[in-house]
């Protein structure tokens, strides 16, 4: 006997079987919701230039001060996160909820903005879960420490997913297109206003832009004022970014009189570091590209920085706090920086920004005329000026430190989830932390309830599996990238499978991962140590997505080849 459903069943049948995925995905948020909400937040009220420089930042916006009195710190780090916490405060929703609804809804962006890549919804499953469970969404330093990098991996999937959902909808209506290129745009914003290195994604978004307006222009059945429509469209994230860009320096310049964004990628302050960086040092000290022997060449030839010699020495000698020789007292690249912005506000000149900026200013001039004139002997630096000089030394220390790097992302390691005391400055720096974040703290001494106990090791139990096999499916989807890539070149396969596509989305998840993962790896060997998983965050979407992709493809593929190949034999 058939089992005879009524009209009403059958409605709701149909739509669950409509709404199958997004059903799936409801429930493992919910999930991941429910292992992660209410957890107690480290809360690092002492960090002064990293945490509670956010904090503070967005108290400031909260009590329309912008960004706060100019000083030494201001317009070094991004707003975008400050800002988060000020519509997160706004709207009274717990740390622990919005970090990671912000995450699941880049998850949900990444894999419908890939869906075209396969003619099933399984795989989407498959993708779904493996992100929405990534480690890096619910660990110590990347989710449960109040700052930035909580928001990269989301980041990073909004973009992506996007860009790779301008590509894929080159050929369809122009308003789908339209709307992936908004989204795209404004995750490449938050993303750039985030964090000041966030150039490592600009090669993605560059490379699905020219590809995909290659491909447009190359569409015979276009008419020529669409393929000048979808171009346009194409290139809309890129507009959005550099709109946001003039917003926020205009902002800047108002409230401070210094047009940028950001100090540390464009201003008076980058141009003297850069030509700071310039000198050509007479003794080789690792990680220190501006040792002391180059400051006391760079006094002789500037009034301007021989003008707060005593601050400047007072600062190199704090900020050598990590070297293990109390006598060498040199200070690393990533920290020298801050050594002479705190030295500059220290003789008084962070008074306002217009003259700190002509301090820096003076202090470039009189370095050229230096270079000029011989007394100094310039050295070629890299492009950004964040970045250390380049190091003979470093063409066998860069591969050795990138695959290091590549090993310790798909490896997981490190990753954990637990509960950190907080660290109070002594001025209720917690209490200020909890109020932004609507999130209970950490603090010395409370009891670790048996509902978080639960929850630690459920997550960390996940972390584990993570870890288990991440590097087995990565070295796994690397070598079946490579048969896809081989397939590509055979235009029968090529075409019969639909390779393209997917080759071009496993490439650029893989290289924009690599990209990250060797711009850290130079960081860690020329400023500081900096092989870690939150300032990694970005690259363990990428190649979770790139293994899962790239395994049920070749997958698929082999299937279809047995298949047809059976098919042959019985006919």
């Amino acid at each position: 006997m058939g089992i005879h459903m009524s009209g009403s069943e059958k409605k709701i049948s149909e739509l669950l079987n409509k709404n199958r995925l997004i059903i799936f995905m409801l429930v493992l948020i919910v999930v991941k919701q429910l292992l992660v909400i209410g957890l107690p937040l480290f809360a690092h009220a002492g960090a002064g230039h990293d945490d509670r420089l956010m904090i503070n930042m967005a108290n400031s916006l909260v009590n329309g001060e912008w960004l706060g009195e100019y000083s030494d710190k201001t317009l070094v780090k991004g707003l975008f996160f400050p800002l988060f916490l000020v519509v997160n405060n706004y709207l009274g929703i717990p740390y622990t909820l919005s970090i990671p609804g912000v995450y699941s809804i880049a998850c949900i962006v990444f894999v419908f903005g890939i869906k075209d890549l396969f003619q099933t919804e399984f795989p989407l499953y498959l993708i779904f879960a493996a992100l929405i469970f990534n480690p890096i969404s619910f660990g110590d330093e990347t989710f449960l420490r109040v700052y930035r990098n909580s928001l990269t991996a989301a980041q990073v999937l909004i973009v992506s997913g996007s860009m790779f959902a301008v590509y894929l909808n080159r050929h369809k209506k122009s308003r789908v297109q339209l709307l992936w290129a908004i989204t795209g745009g404004l995750g490449l914003a938050s993303l750039w206003h985030t964090r000041e290195d966030g150039i490592w994604i600009i090669p993605l978004v560059l490379g699905v832009i020219v590809i995909t307006v290659i491909s447009i222009i190359l569409k015979k059945e276009l008419l020529i004022k669409d393929k000048v429509k979808k171009s346009i469209i194409t290139v809309i994230p890129v507009g959005i970014l550099i709109l946001s860009t003039i917003i926020i320096s205009n902002i800047n310049y108002a409230h401070y009189g210094i047009y940028t964004t950001n100090e540390l990628n464009k201003s008076n302050f980058t141009d003297a570091i850069k030509l700071i960086y310039s000198v050509a040092e007479n003794e080789d000290v690792e990680r220190a590209s501006v040792p002391r022997s180059t400051i006391t060449k760079i006094y002789e030839i500037s009034p301007t920085l021989n003008s707060i010699k005593a601050e400047l020495e007072s600062s190199l000698d704090r900020w050598s706090w990590y070297e293990k020789d109390a006598k060498v007292r040199q200070v690393e690249d990533g920290f020298f920086f801050w050594a002479l912005r705190e030295a500059v506000s220290n003789a008084g000149y962070y008074k306002n920004a217009v003259k700190a900026n002509e301090f820096y200013k003076n202090l470039s001039e009189e370095l050229e005329a230096g270079f000029e004139s011989g007394e100094l002997k310039r050295r070629p630096t890299m492009p950004s000026p964040l970045m250390s000089p380049w190091r003979d030394v470093y063409w066998e220390e860069l591969p050795i430190a990138f695959f290091r790097t590549i090993n310790y992302v798909v490896r997981f390691e490190v990753i954990k989830t637990s509960m950190t005391d907080s660290i109070d400055d002594g001025k209720n720096g917690i209490l200020l932390f909890e109020e932004m974040t609507n999130n209970p703290a950490r603090i010395n001494g409370e009891a670790i309830s048996l509902n978080v106990q639960v929850r630690l090791v459920l997550l960390n139990g996940v972390i584990g599996i993570y870890q288990i096999f991440g590097f087995i499916n990565f070295i796994a989807a690397i070598l079946v990238y490579g048969l896809i890539t081989l397939f590509i070149l055979i235009k029968k396969l090529r075409d019969k499978y639909g390779l393209i596509d997917c080759w071009l989305v496993l490439s650029a998840l893989l290289f924009s991962a690599c990209v990250l993962a060797g711009g850290v790896a130079y960081t860690d060997i020329s400023a500081y140590v900096a092989i870690s998983y939150w300032y990694l965050a970005g690259a363990y979407p990428l190649i979770i997505a790139f293994n899962v992709i790239a395994l049920y493809k070749i997958t698929e593929v082999l299937i279809k080849m047995i298949y047809e190949k059976t098919k042959g034999q019985i006919e």
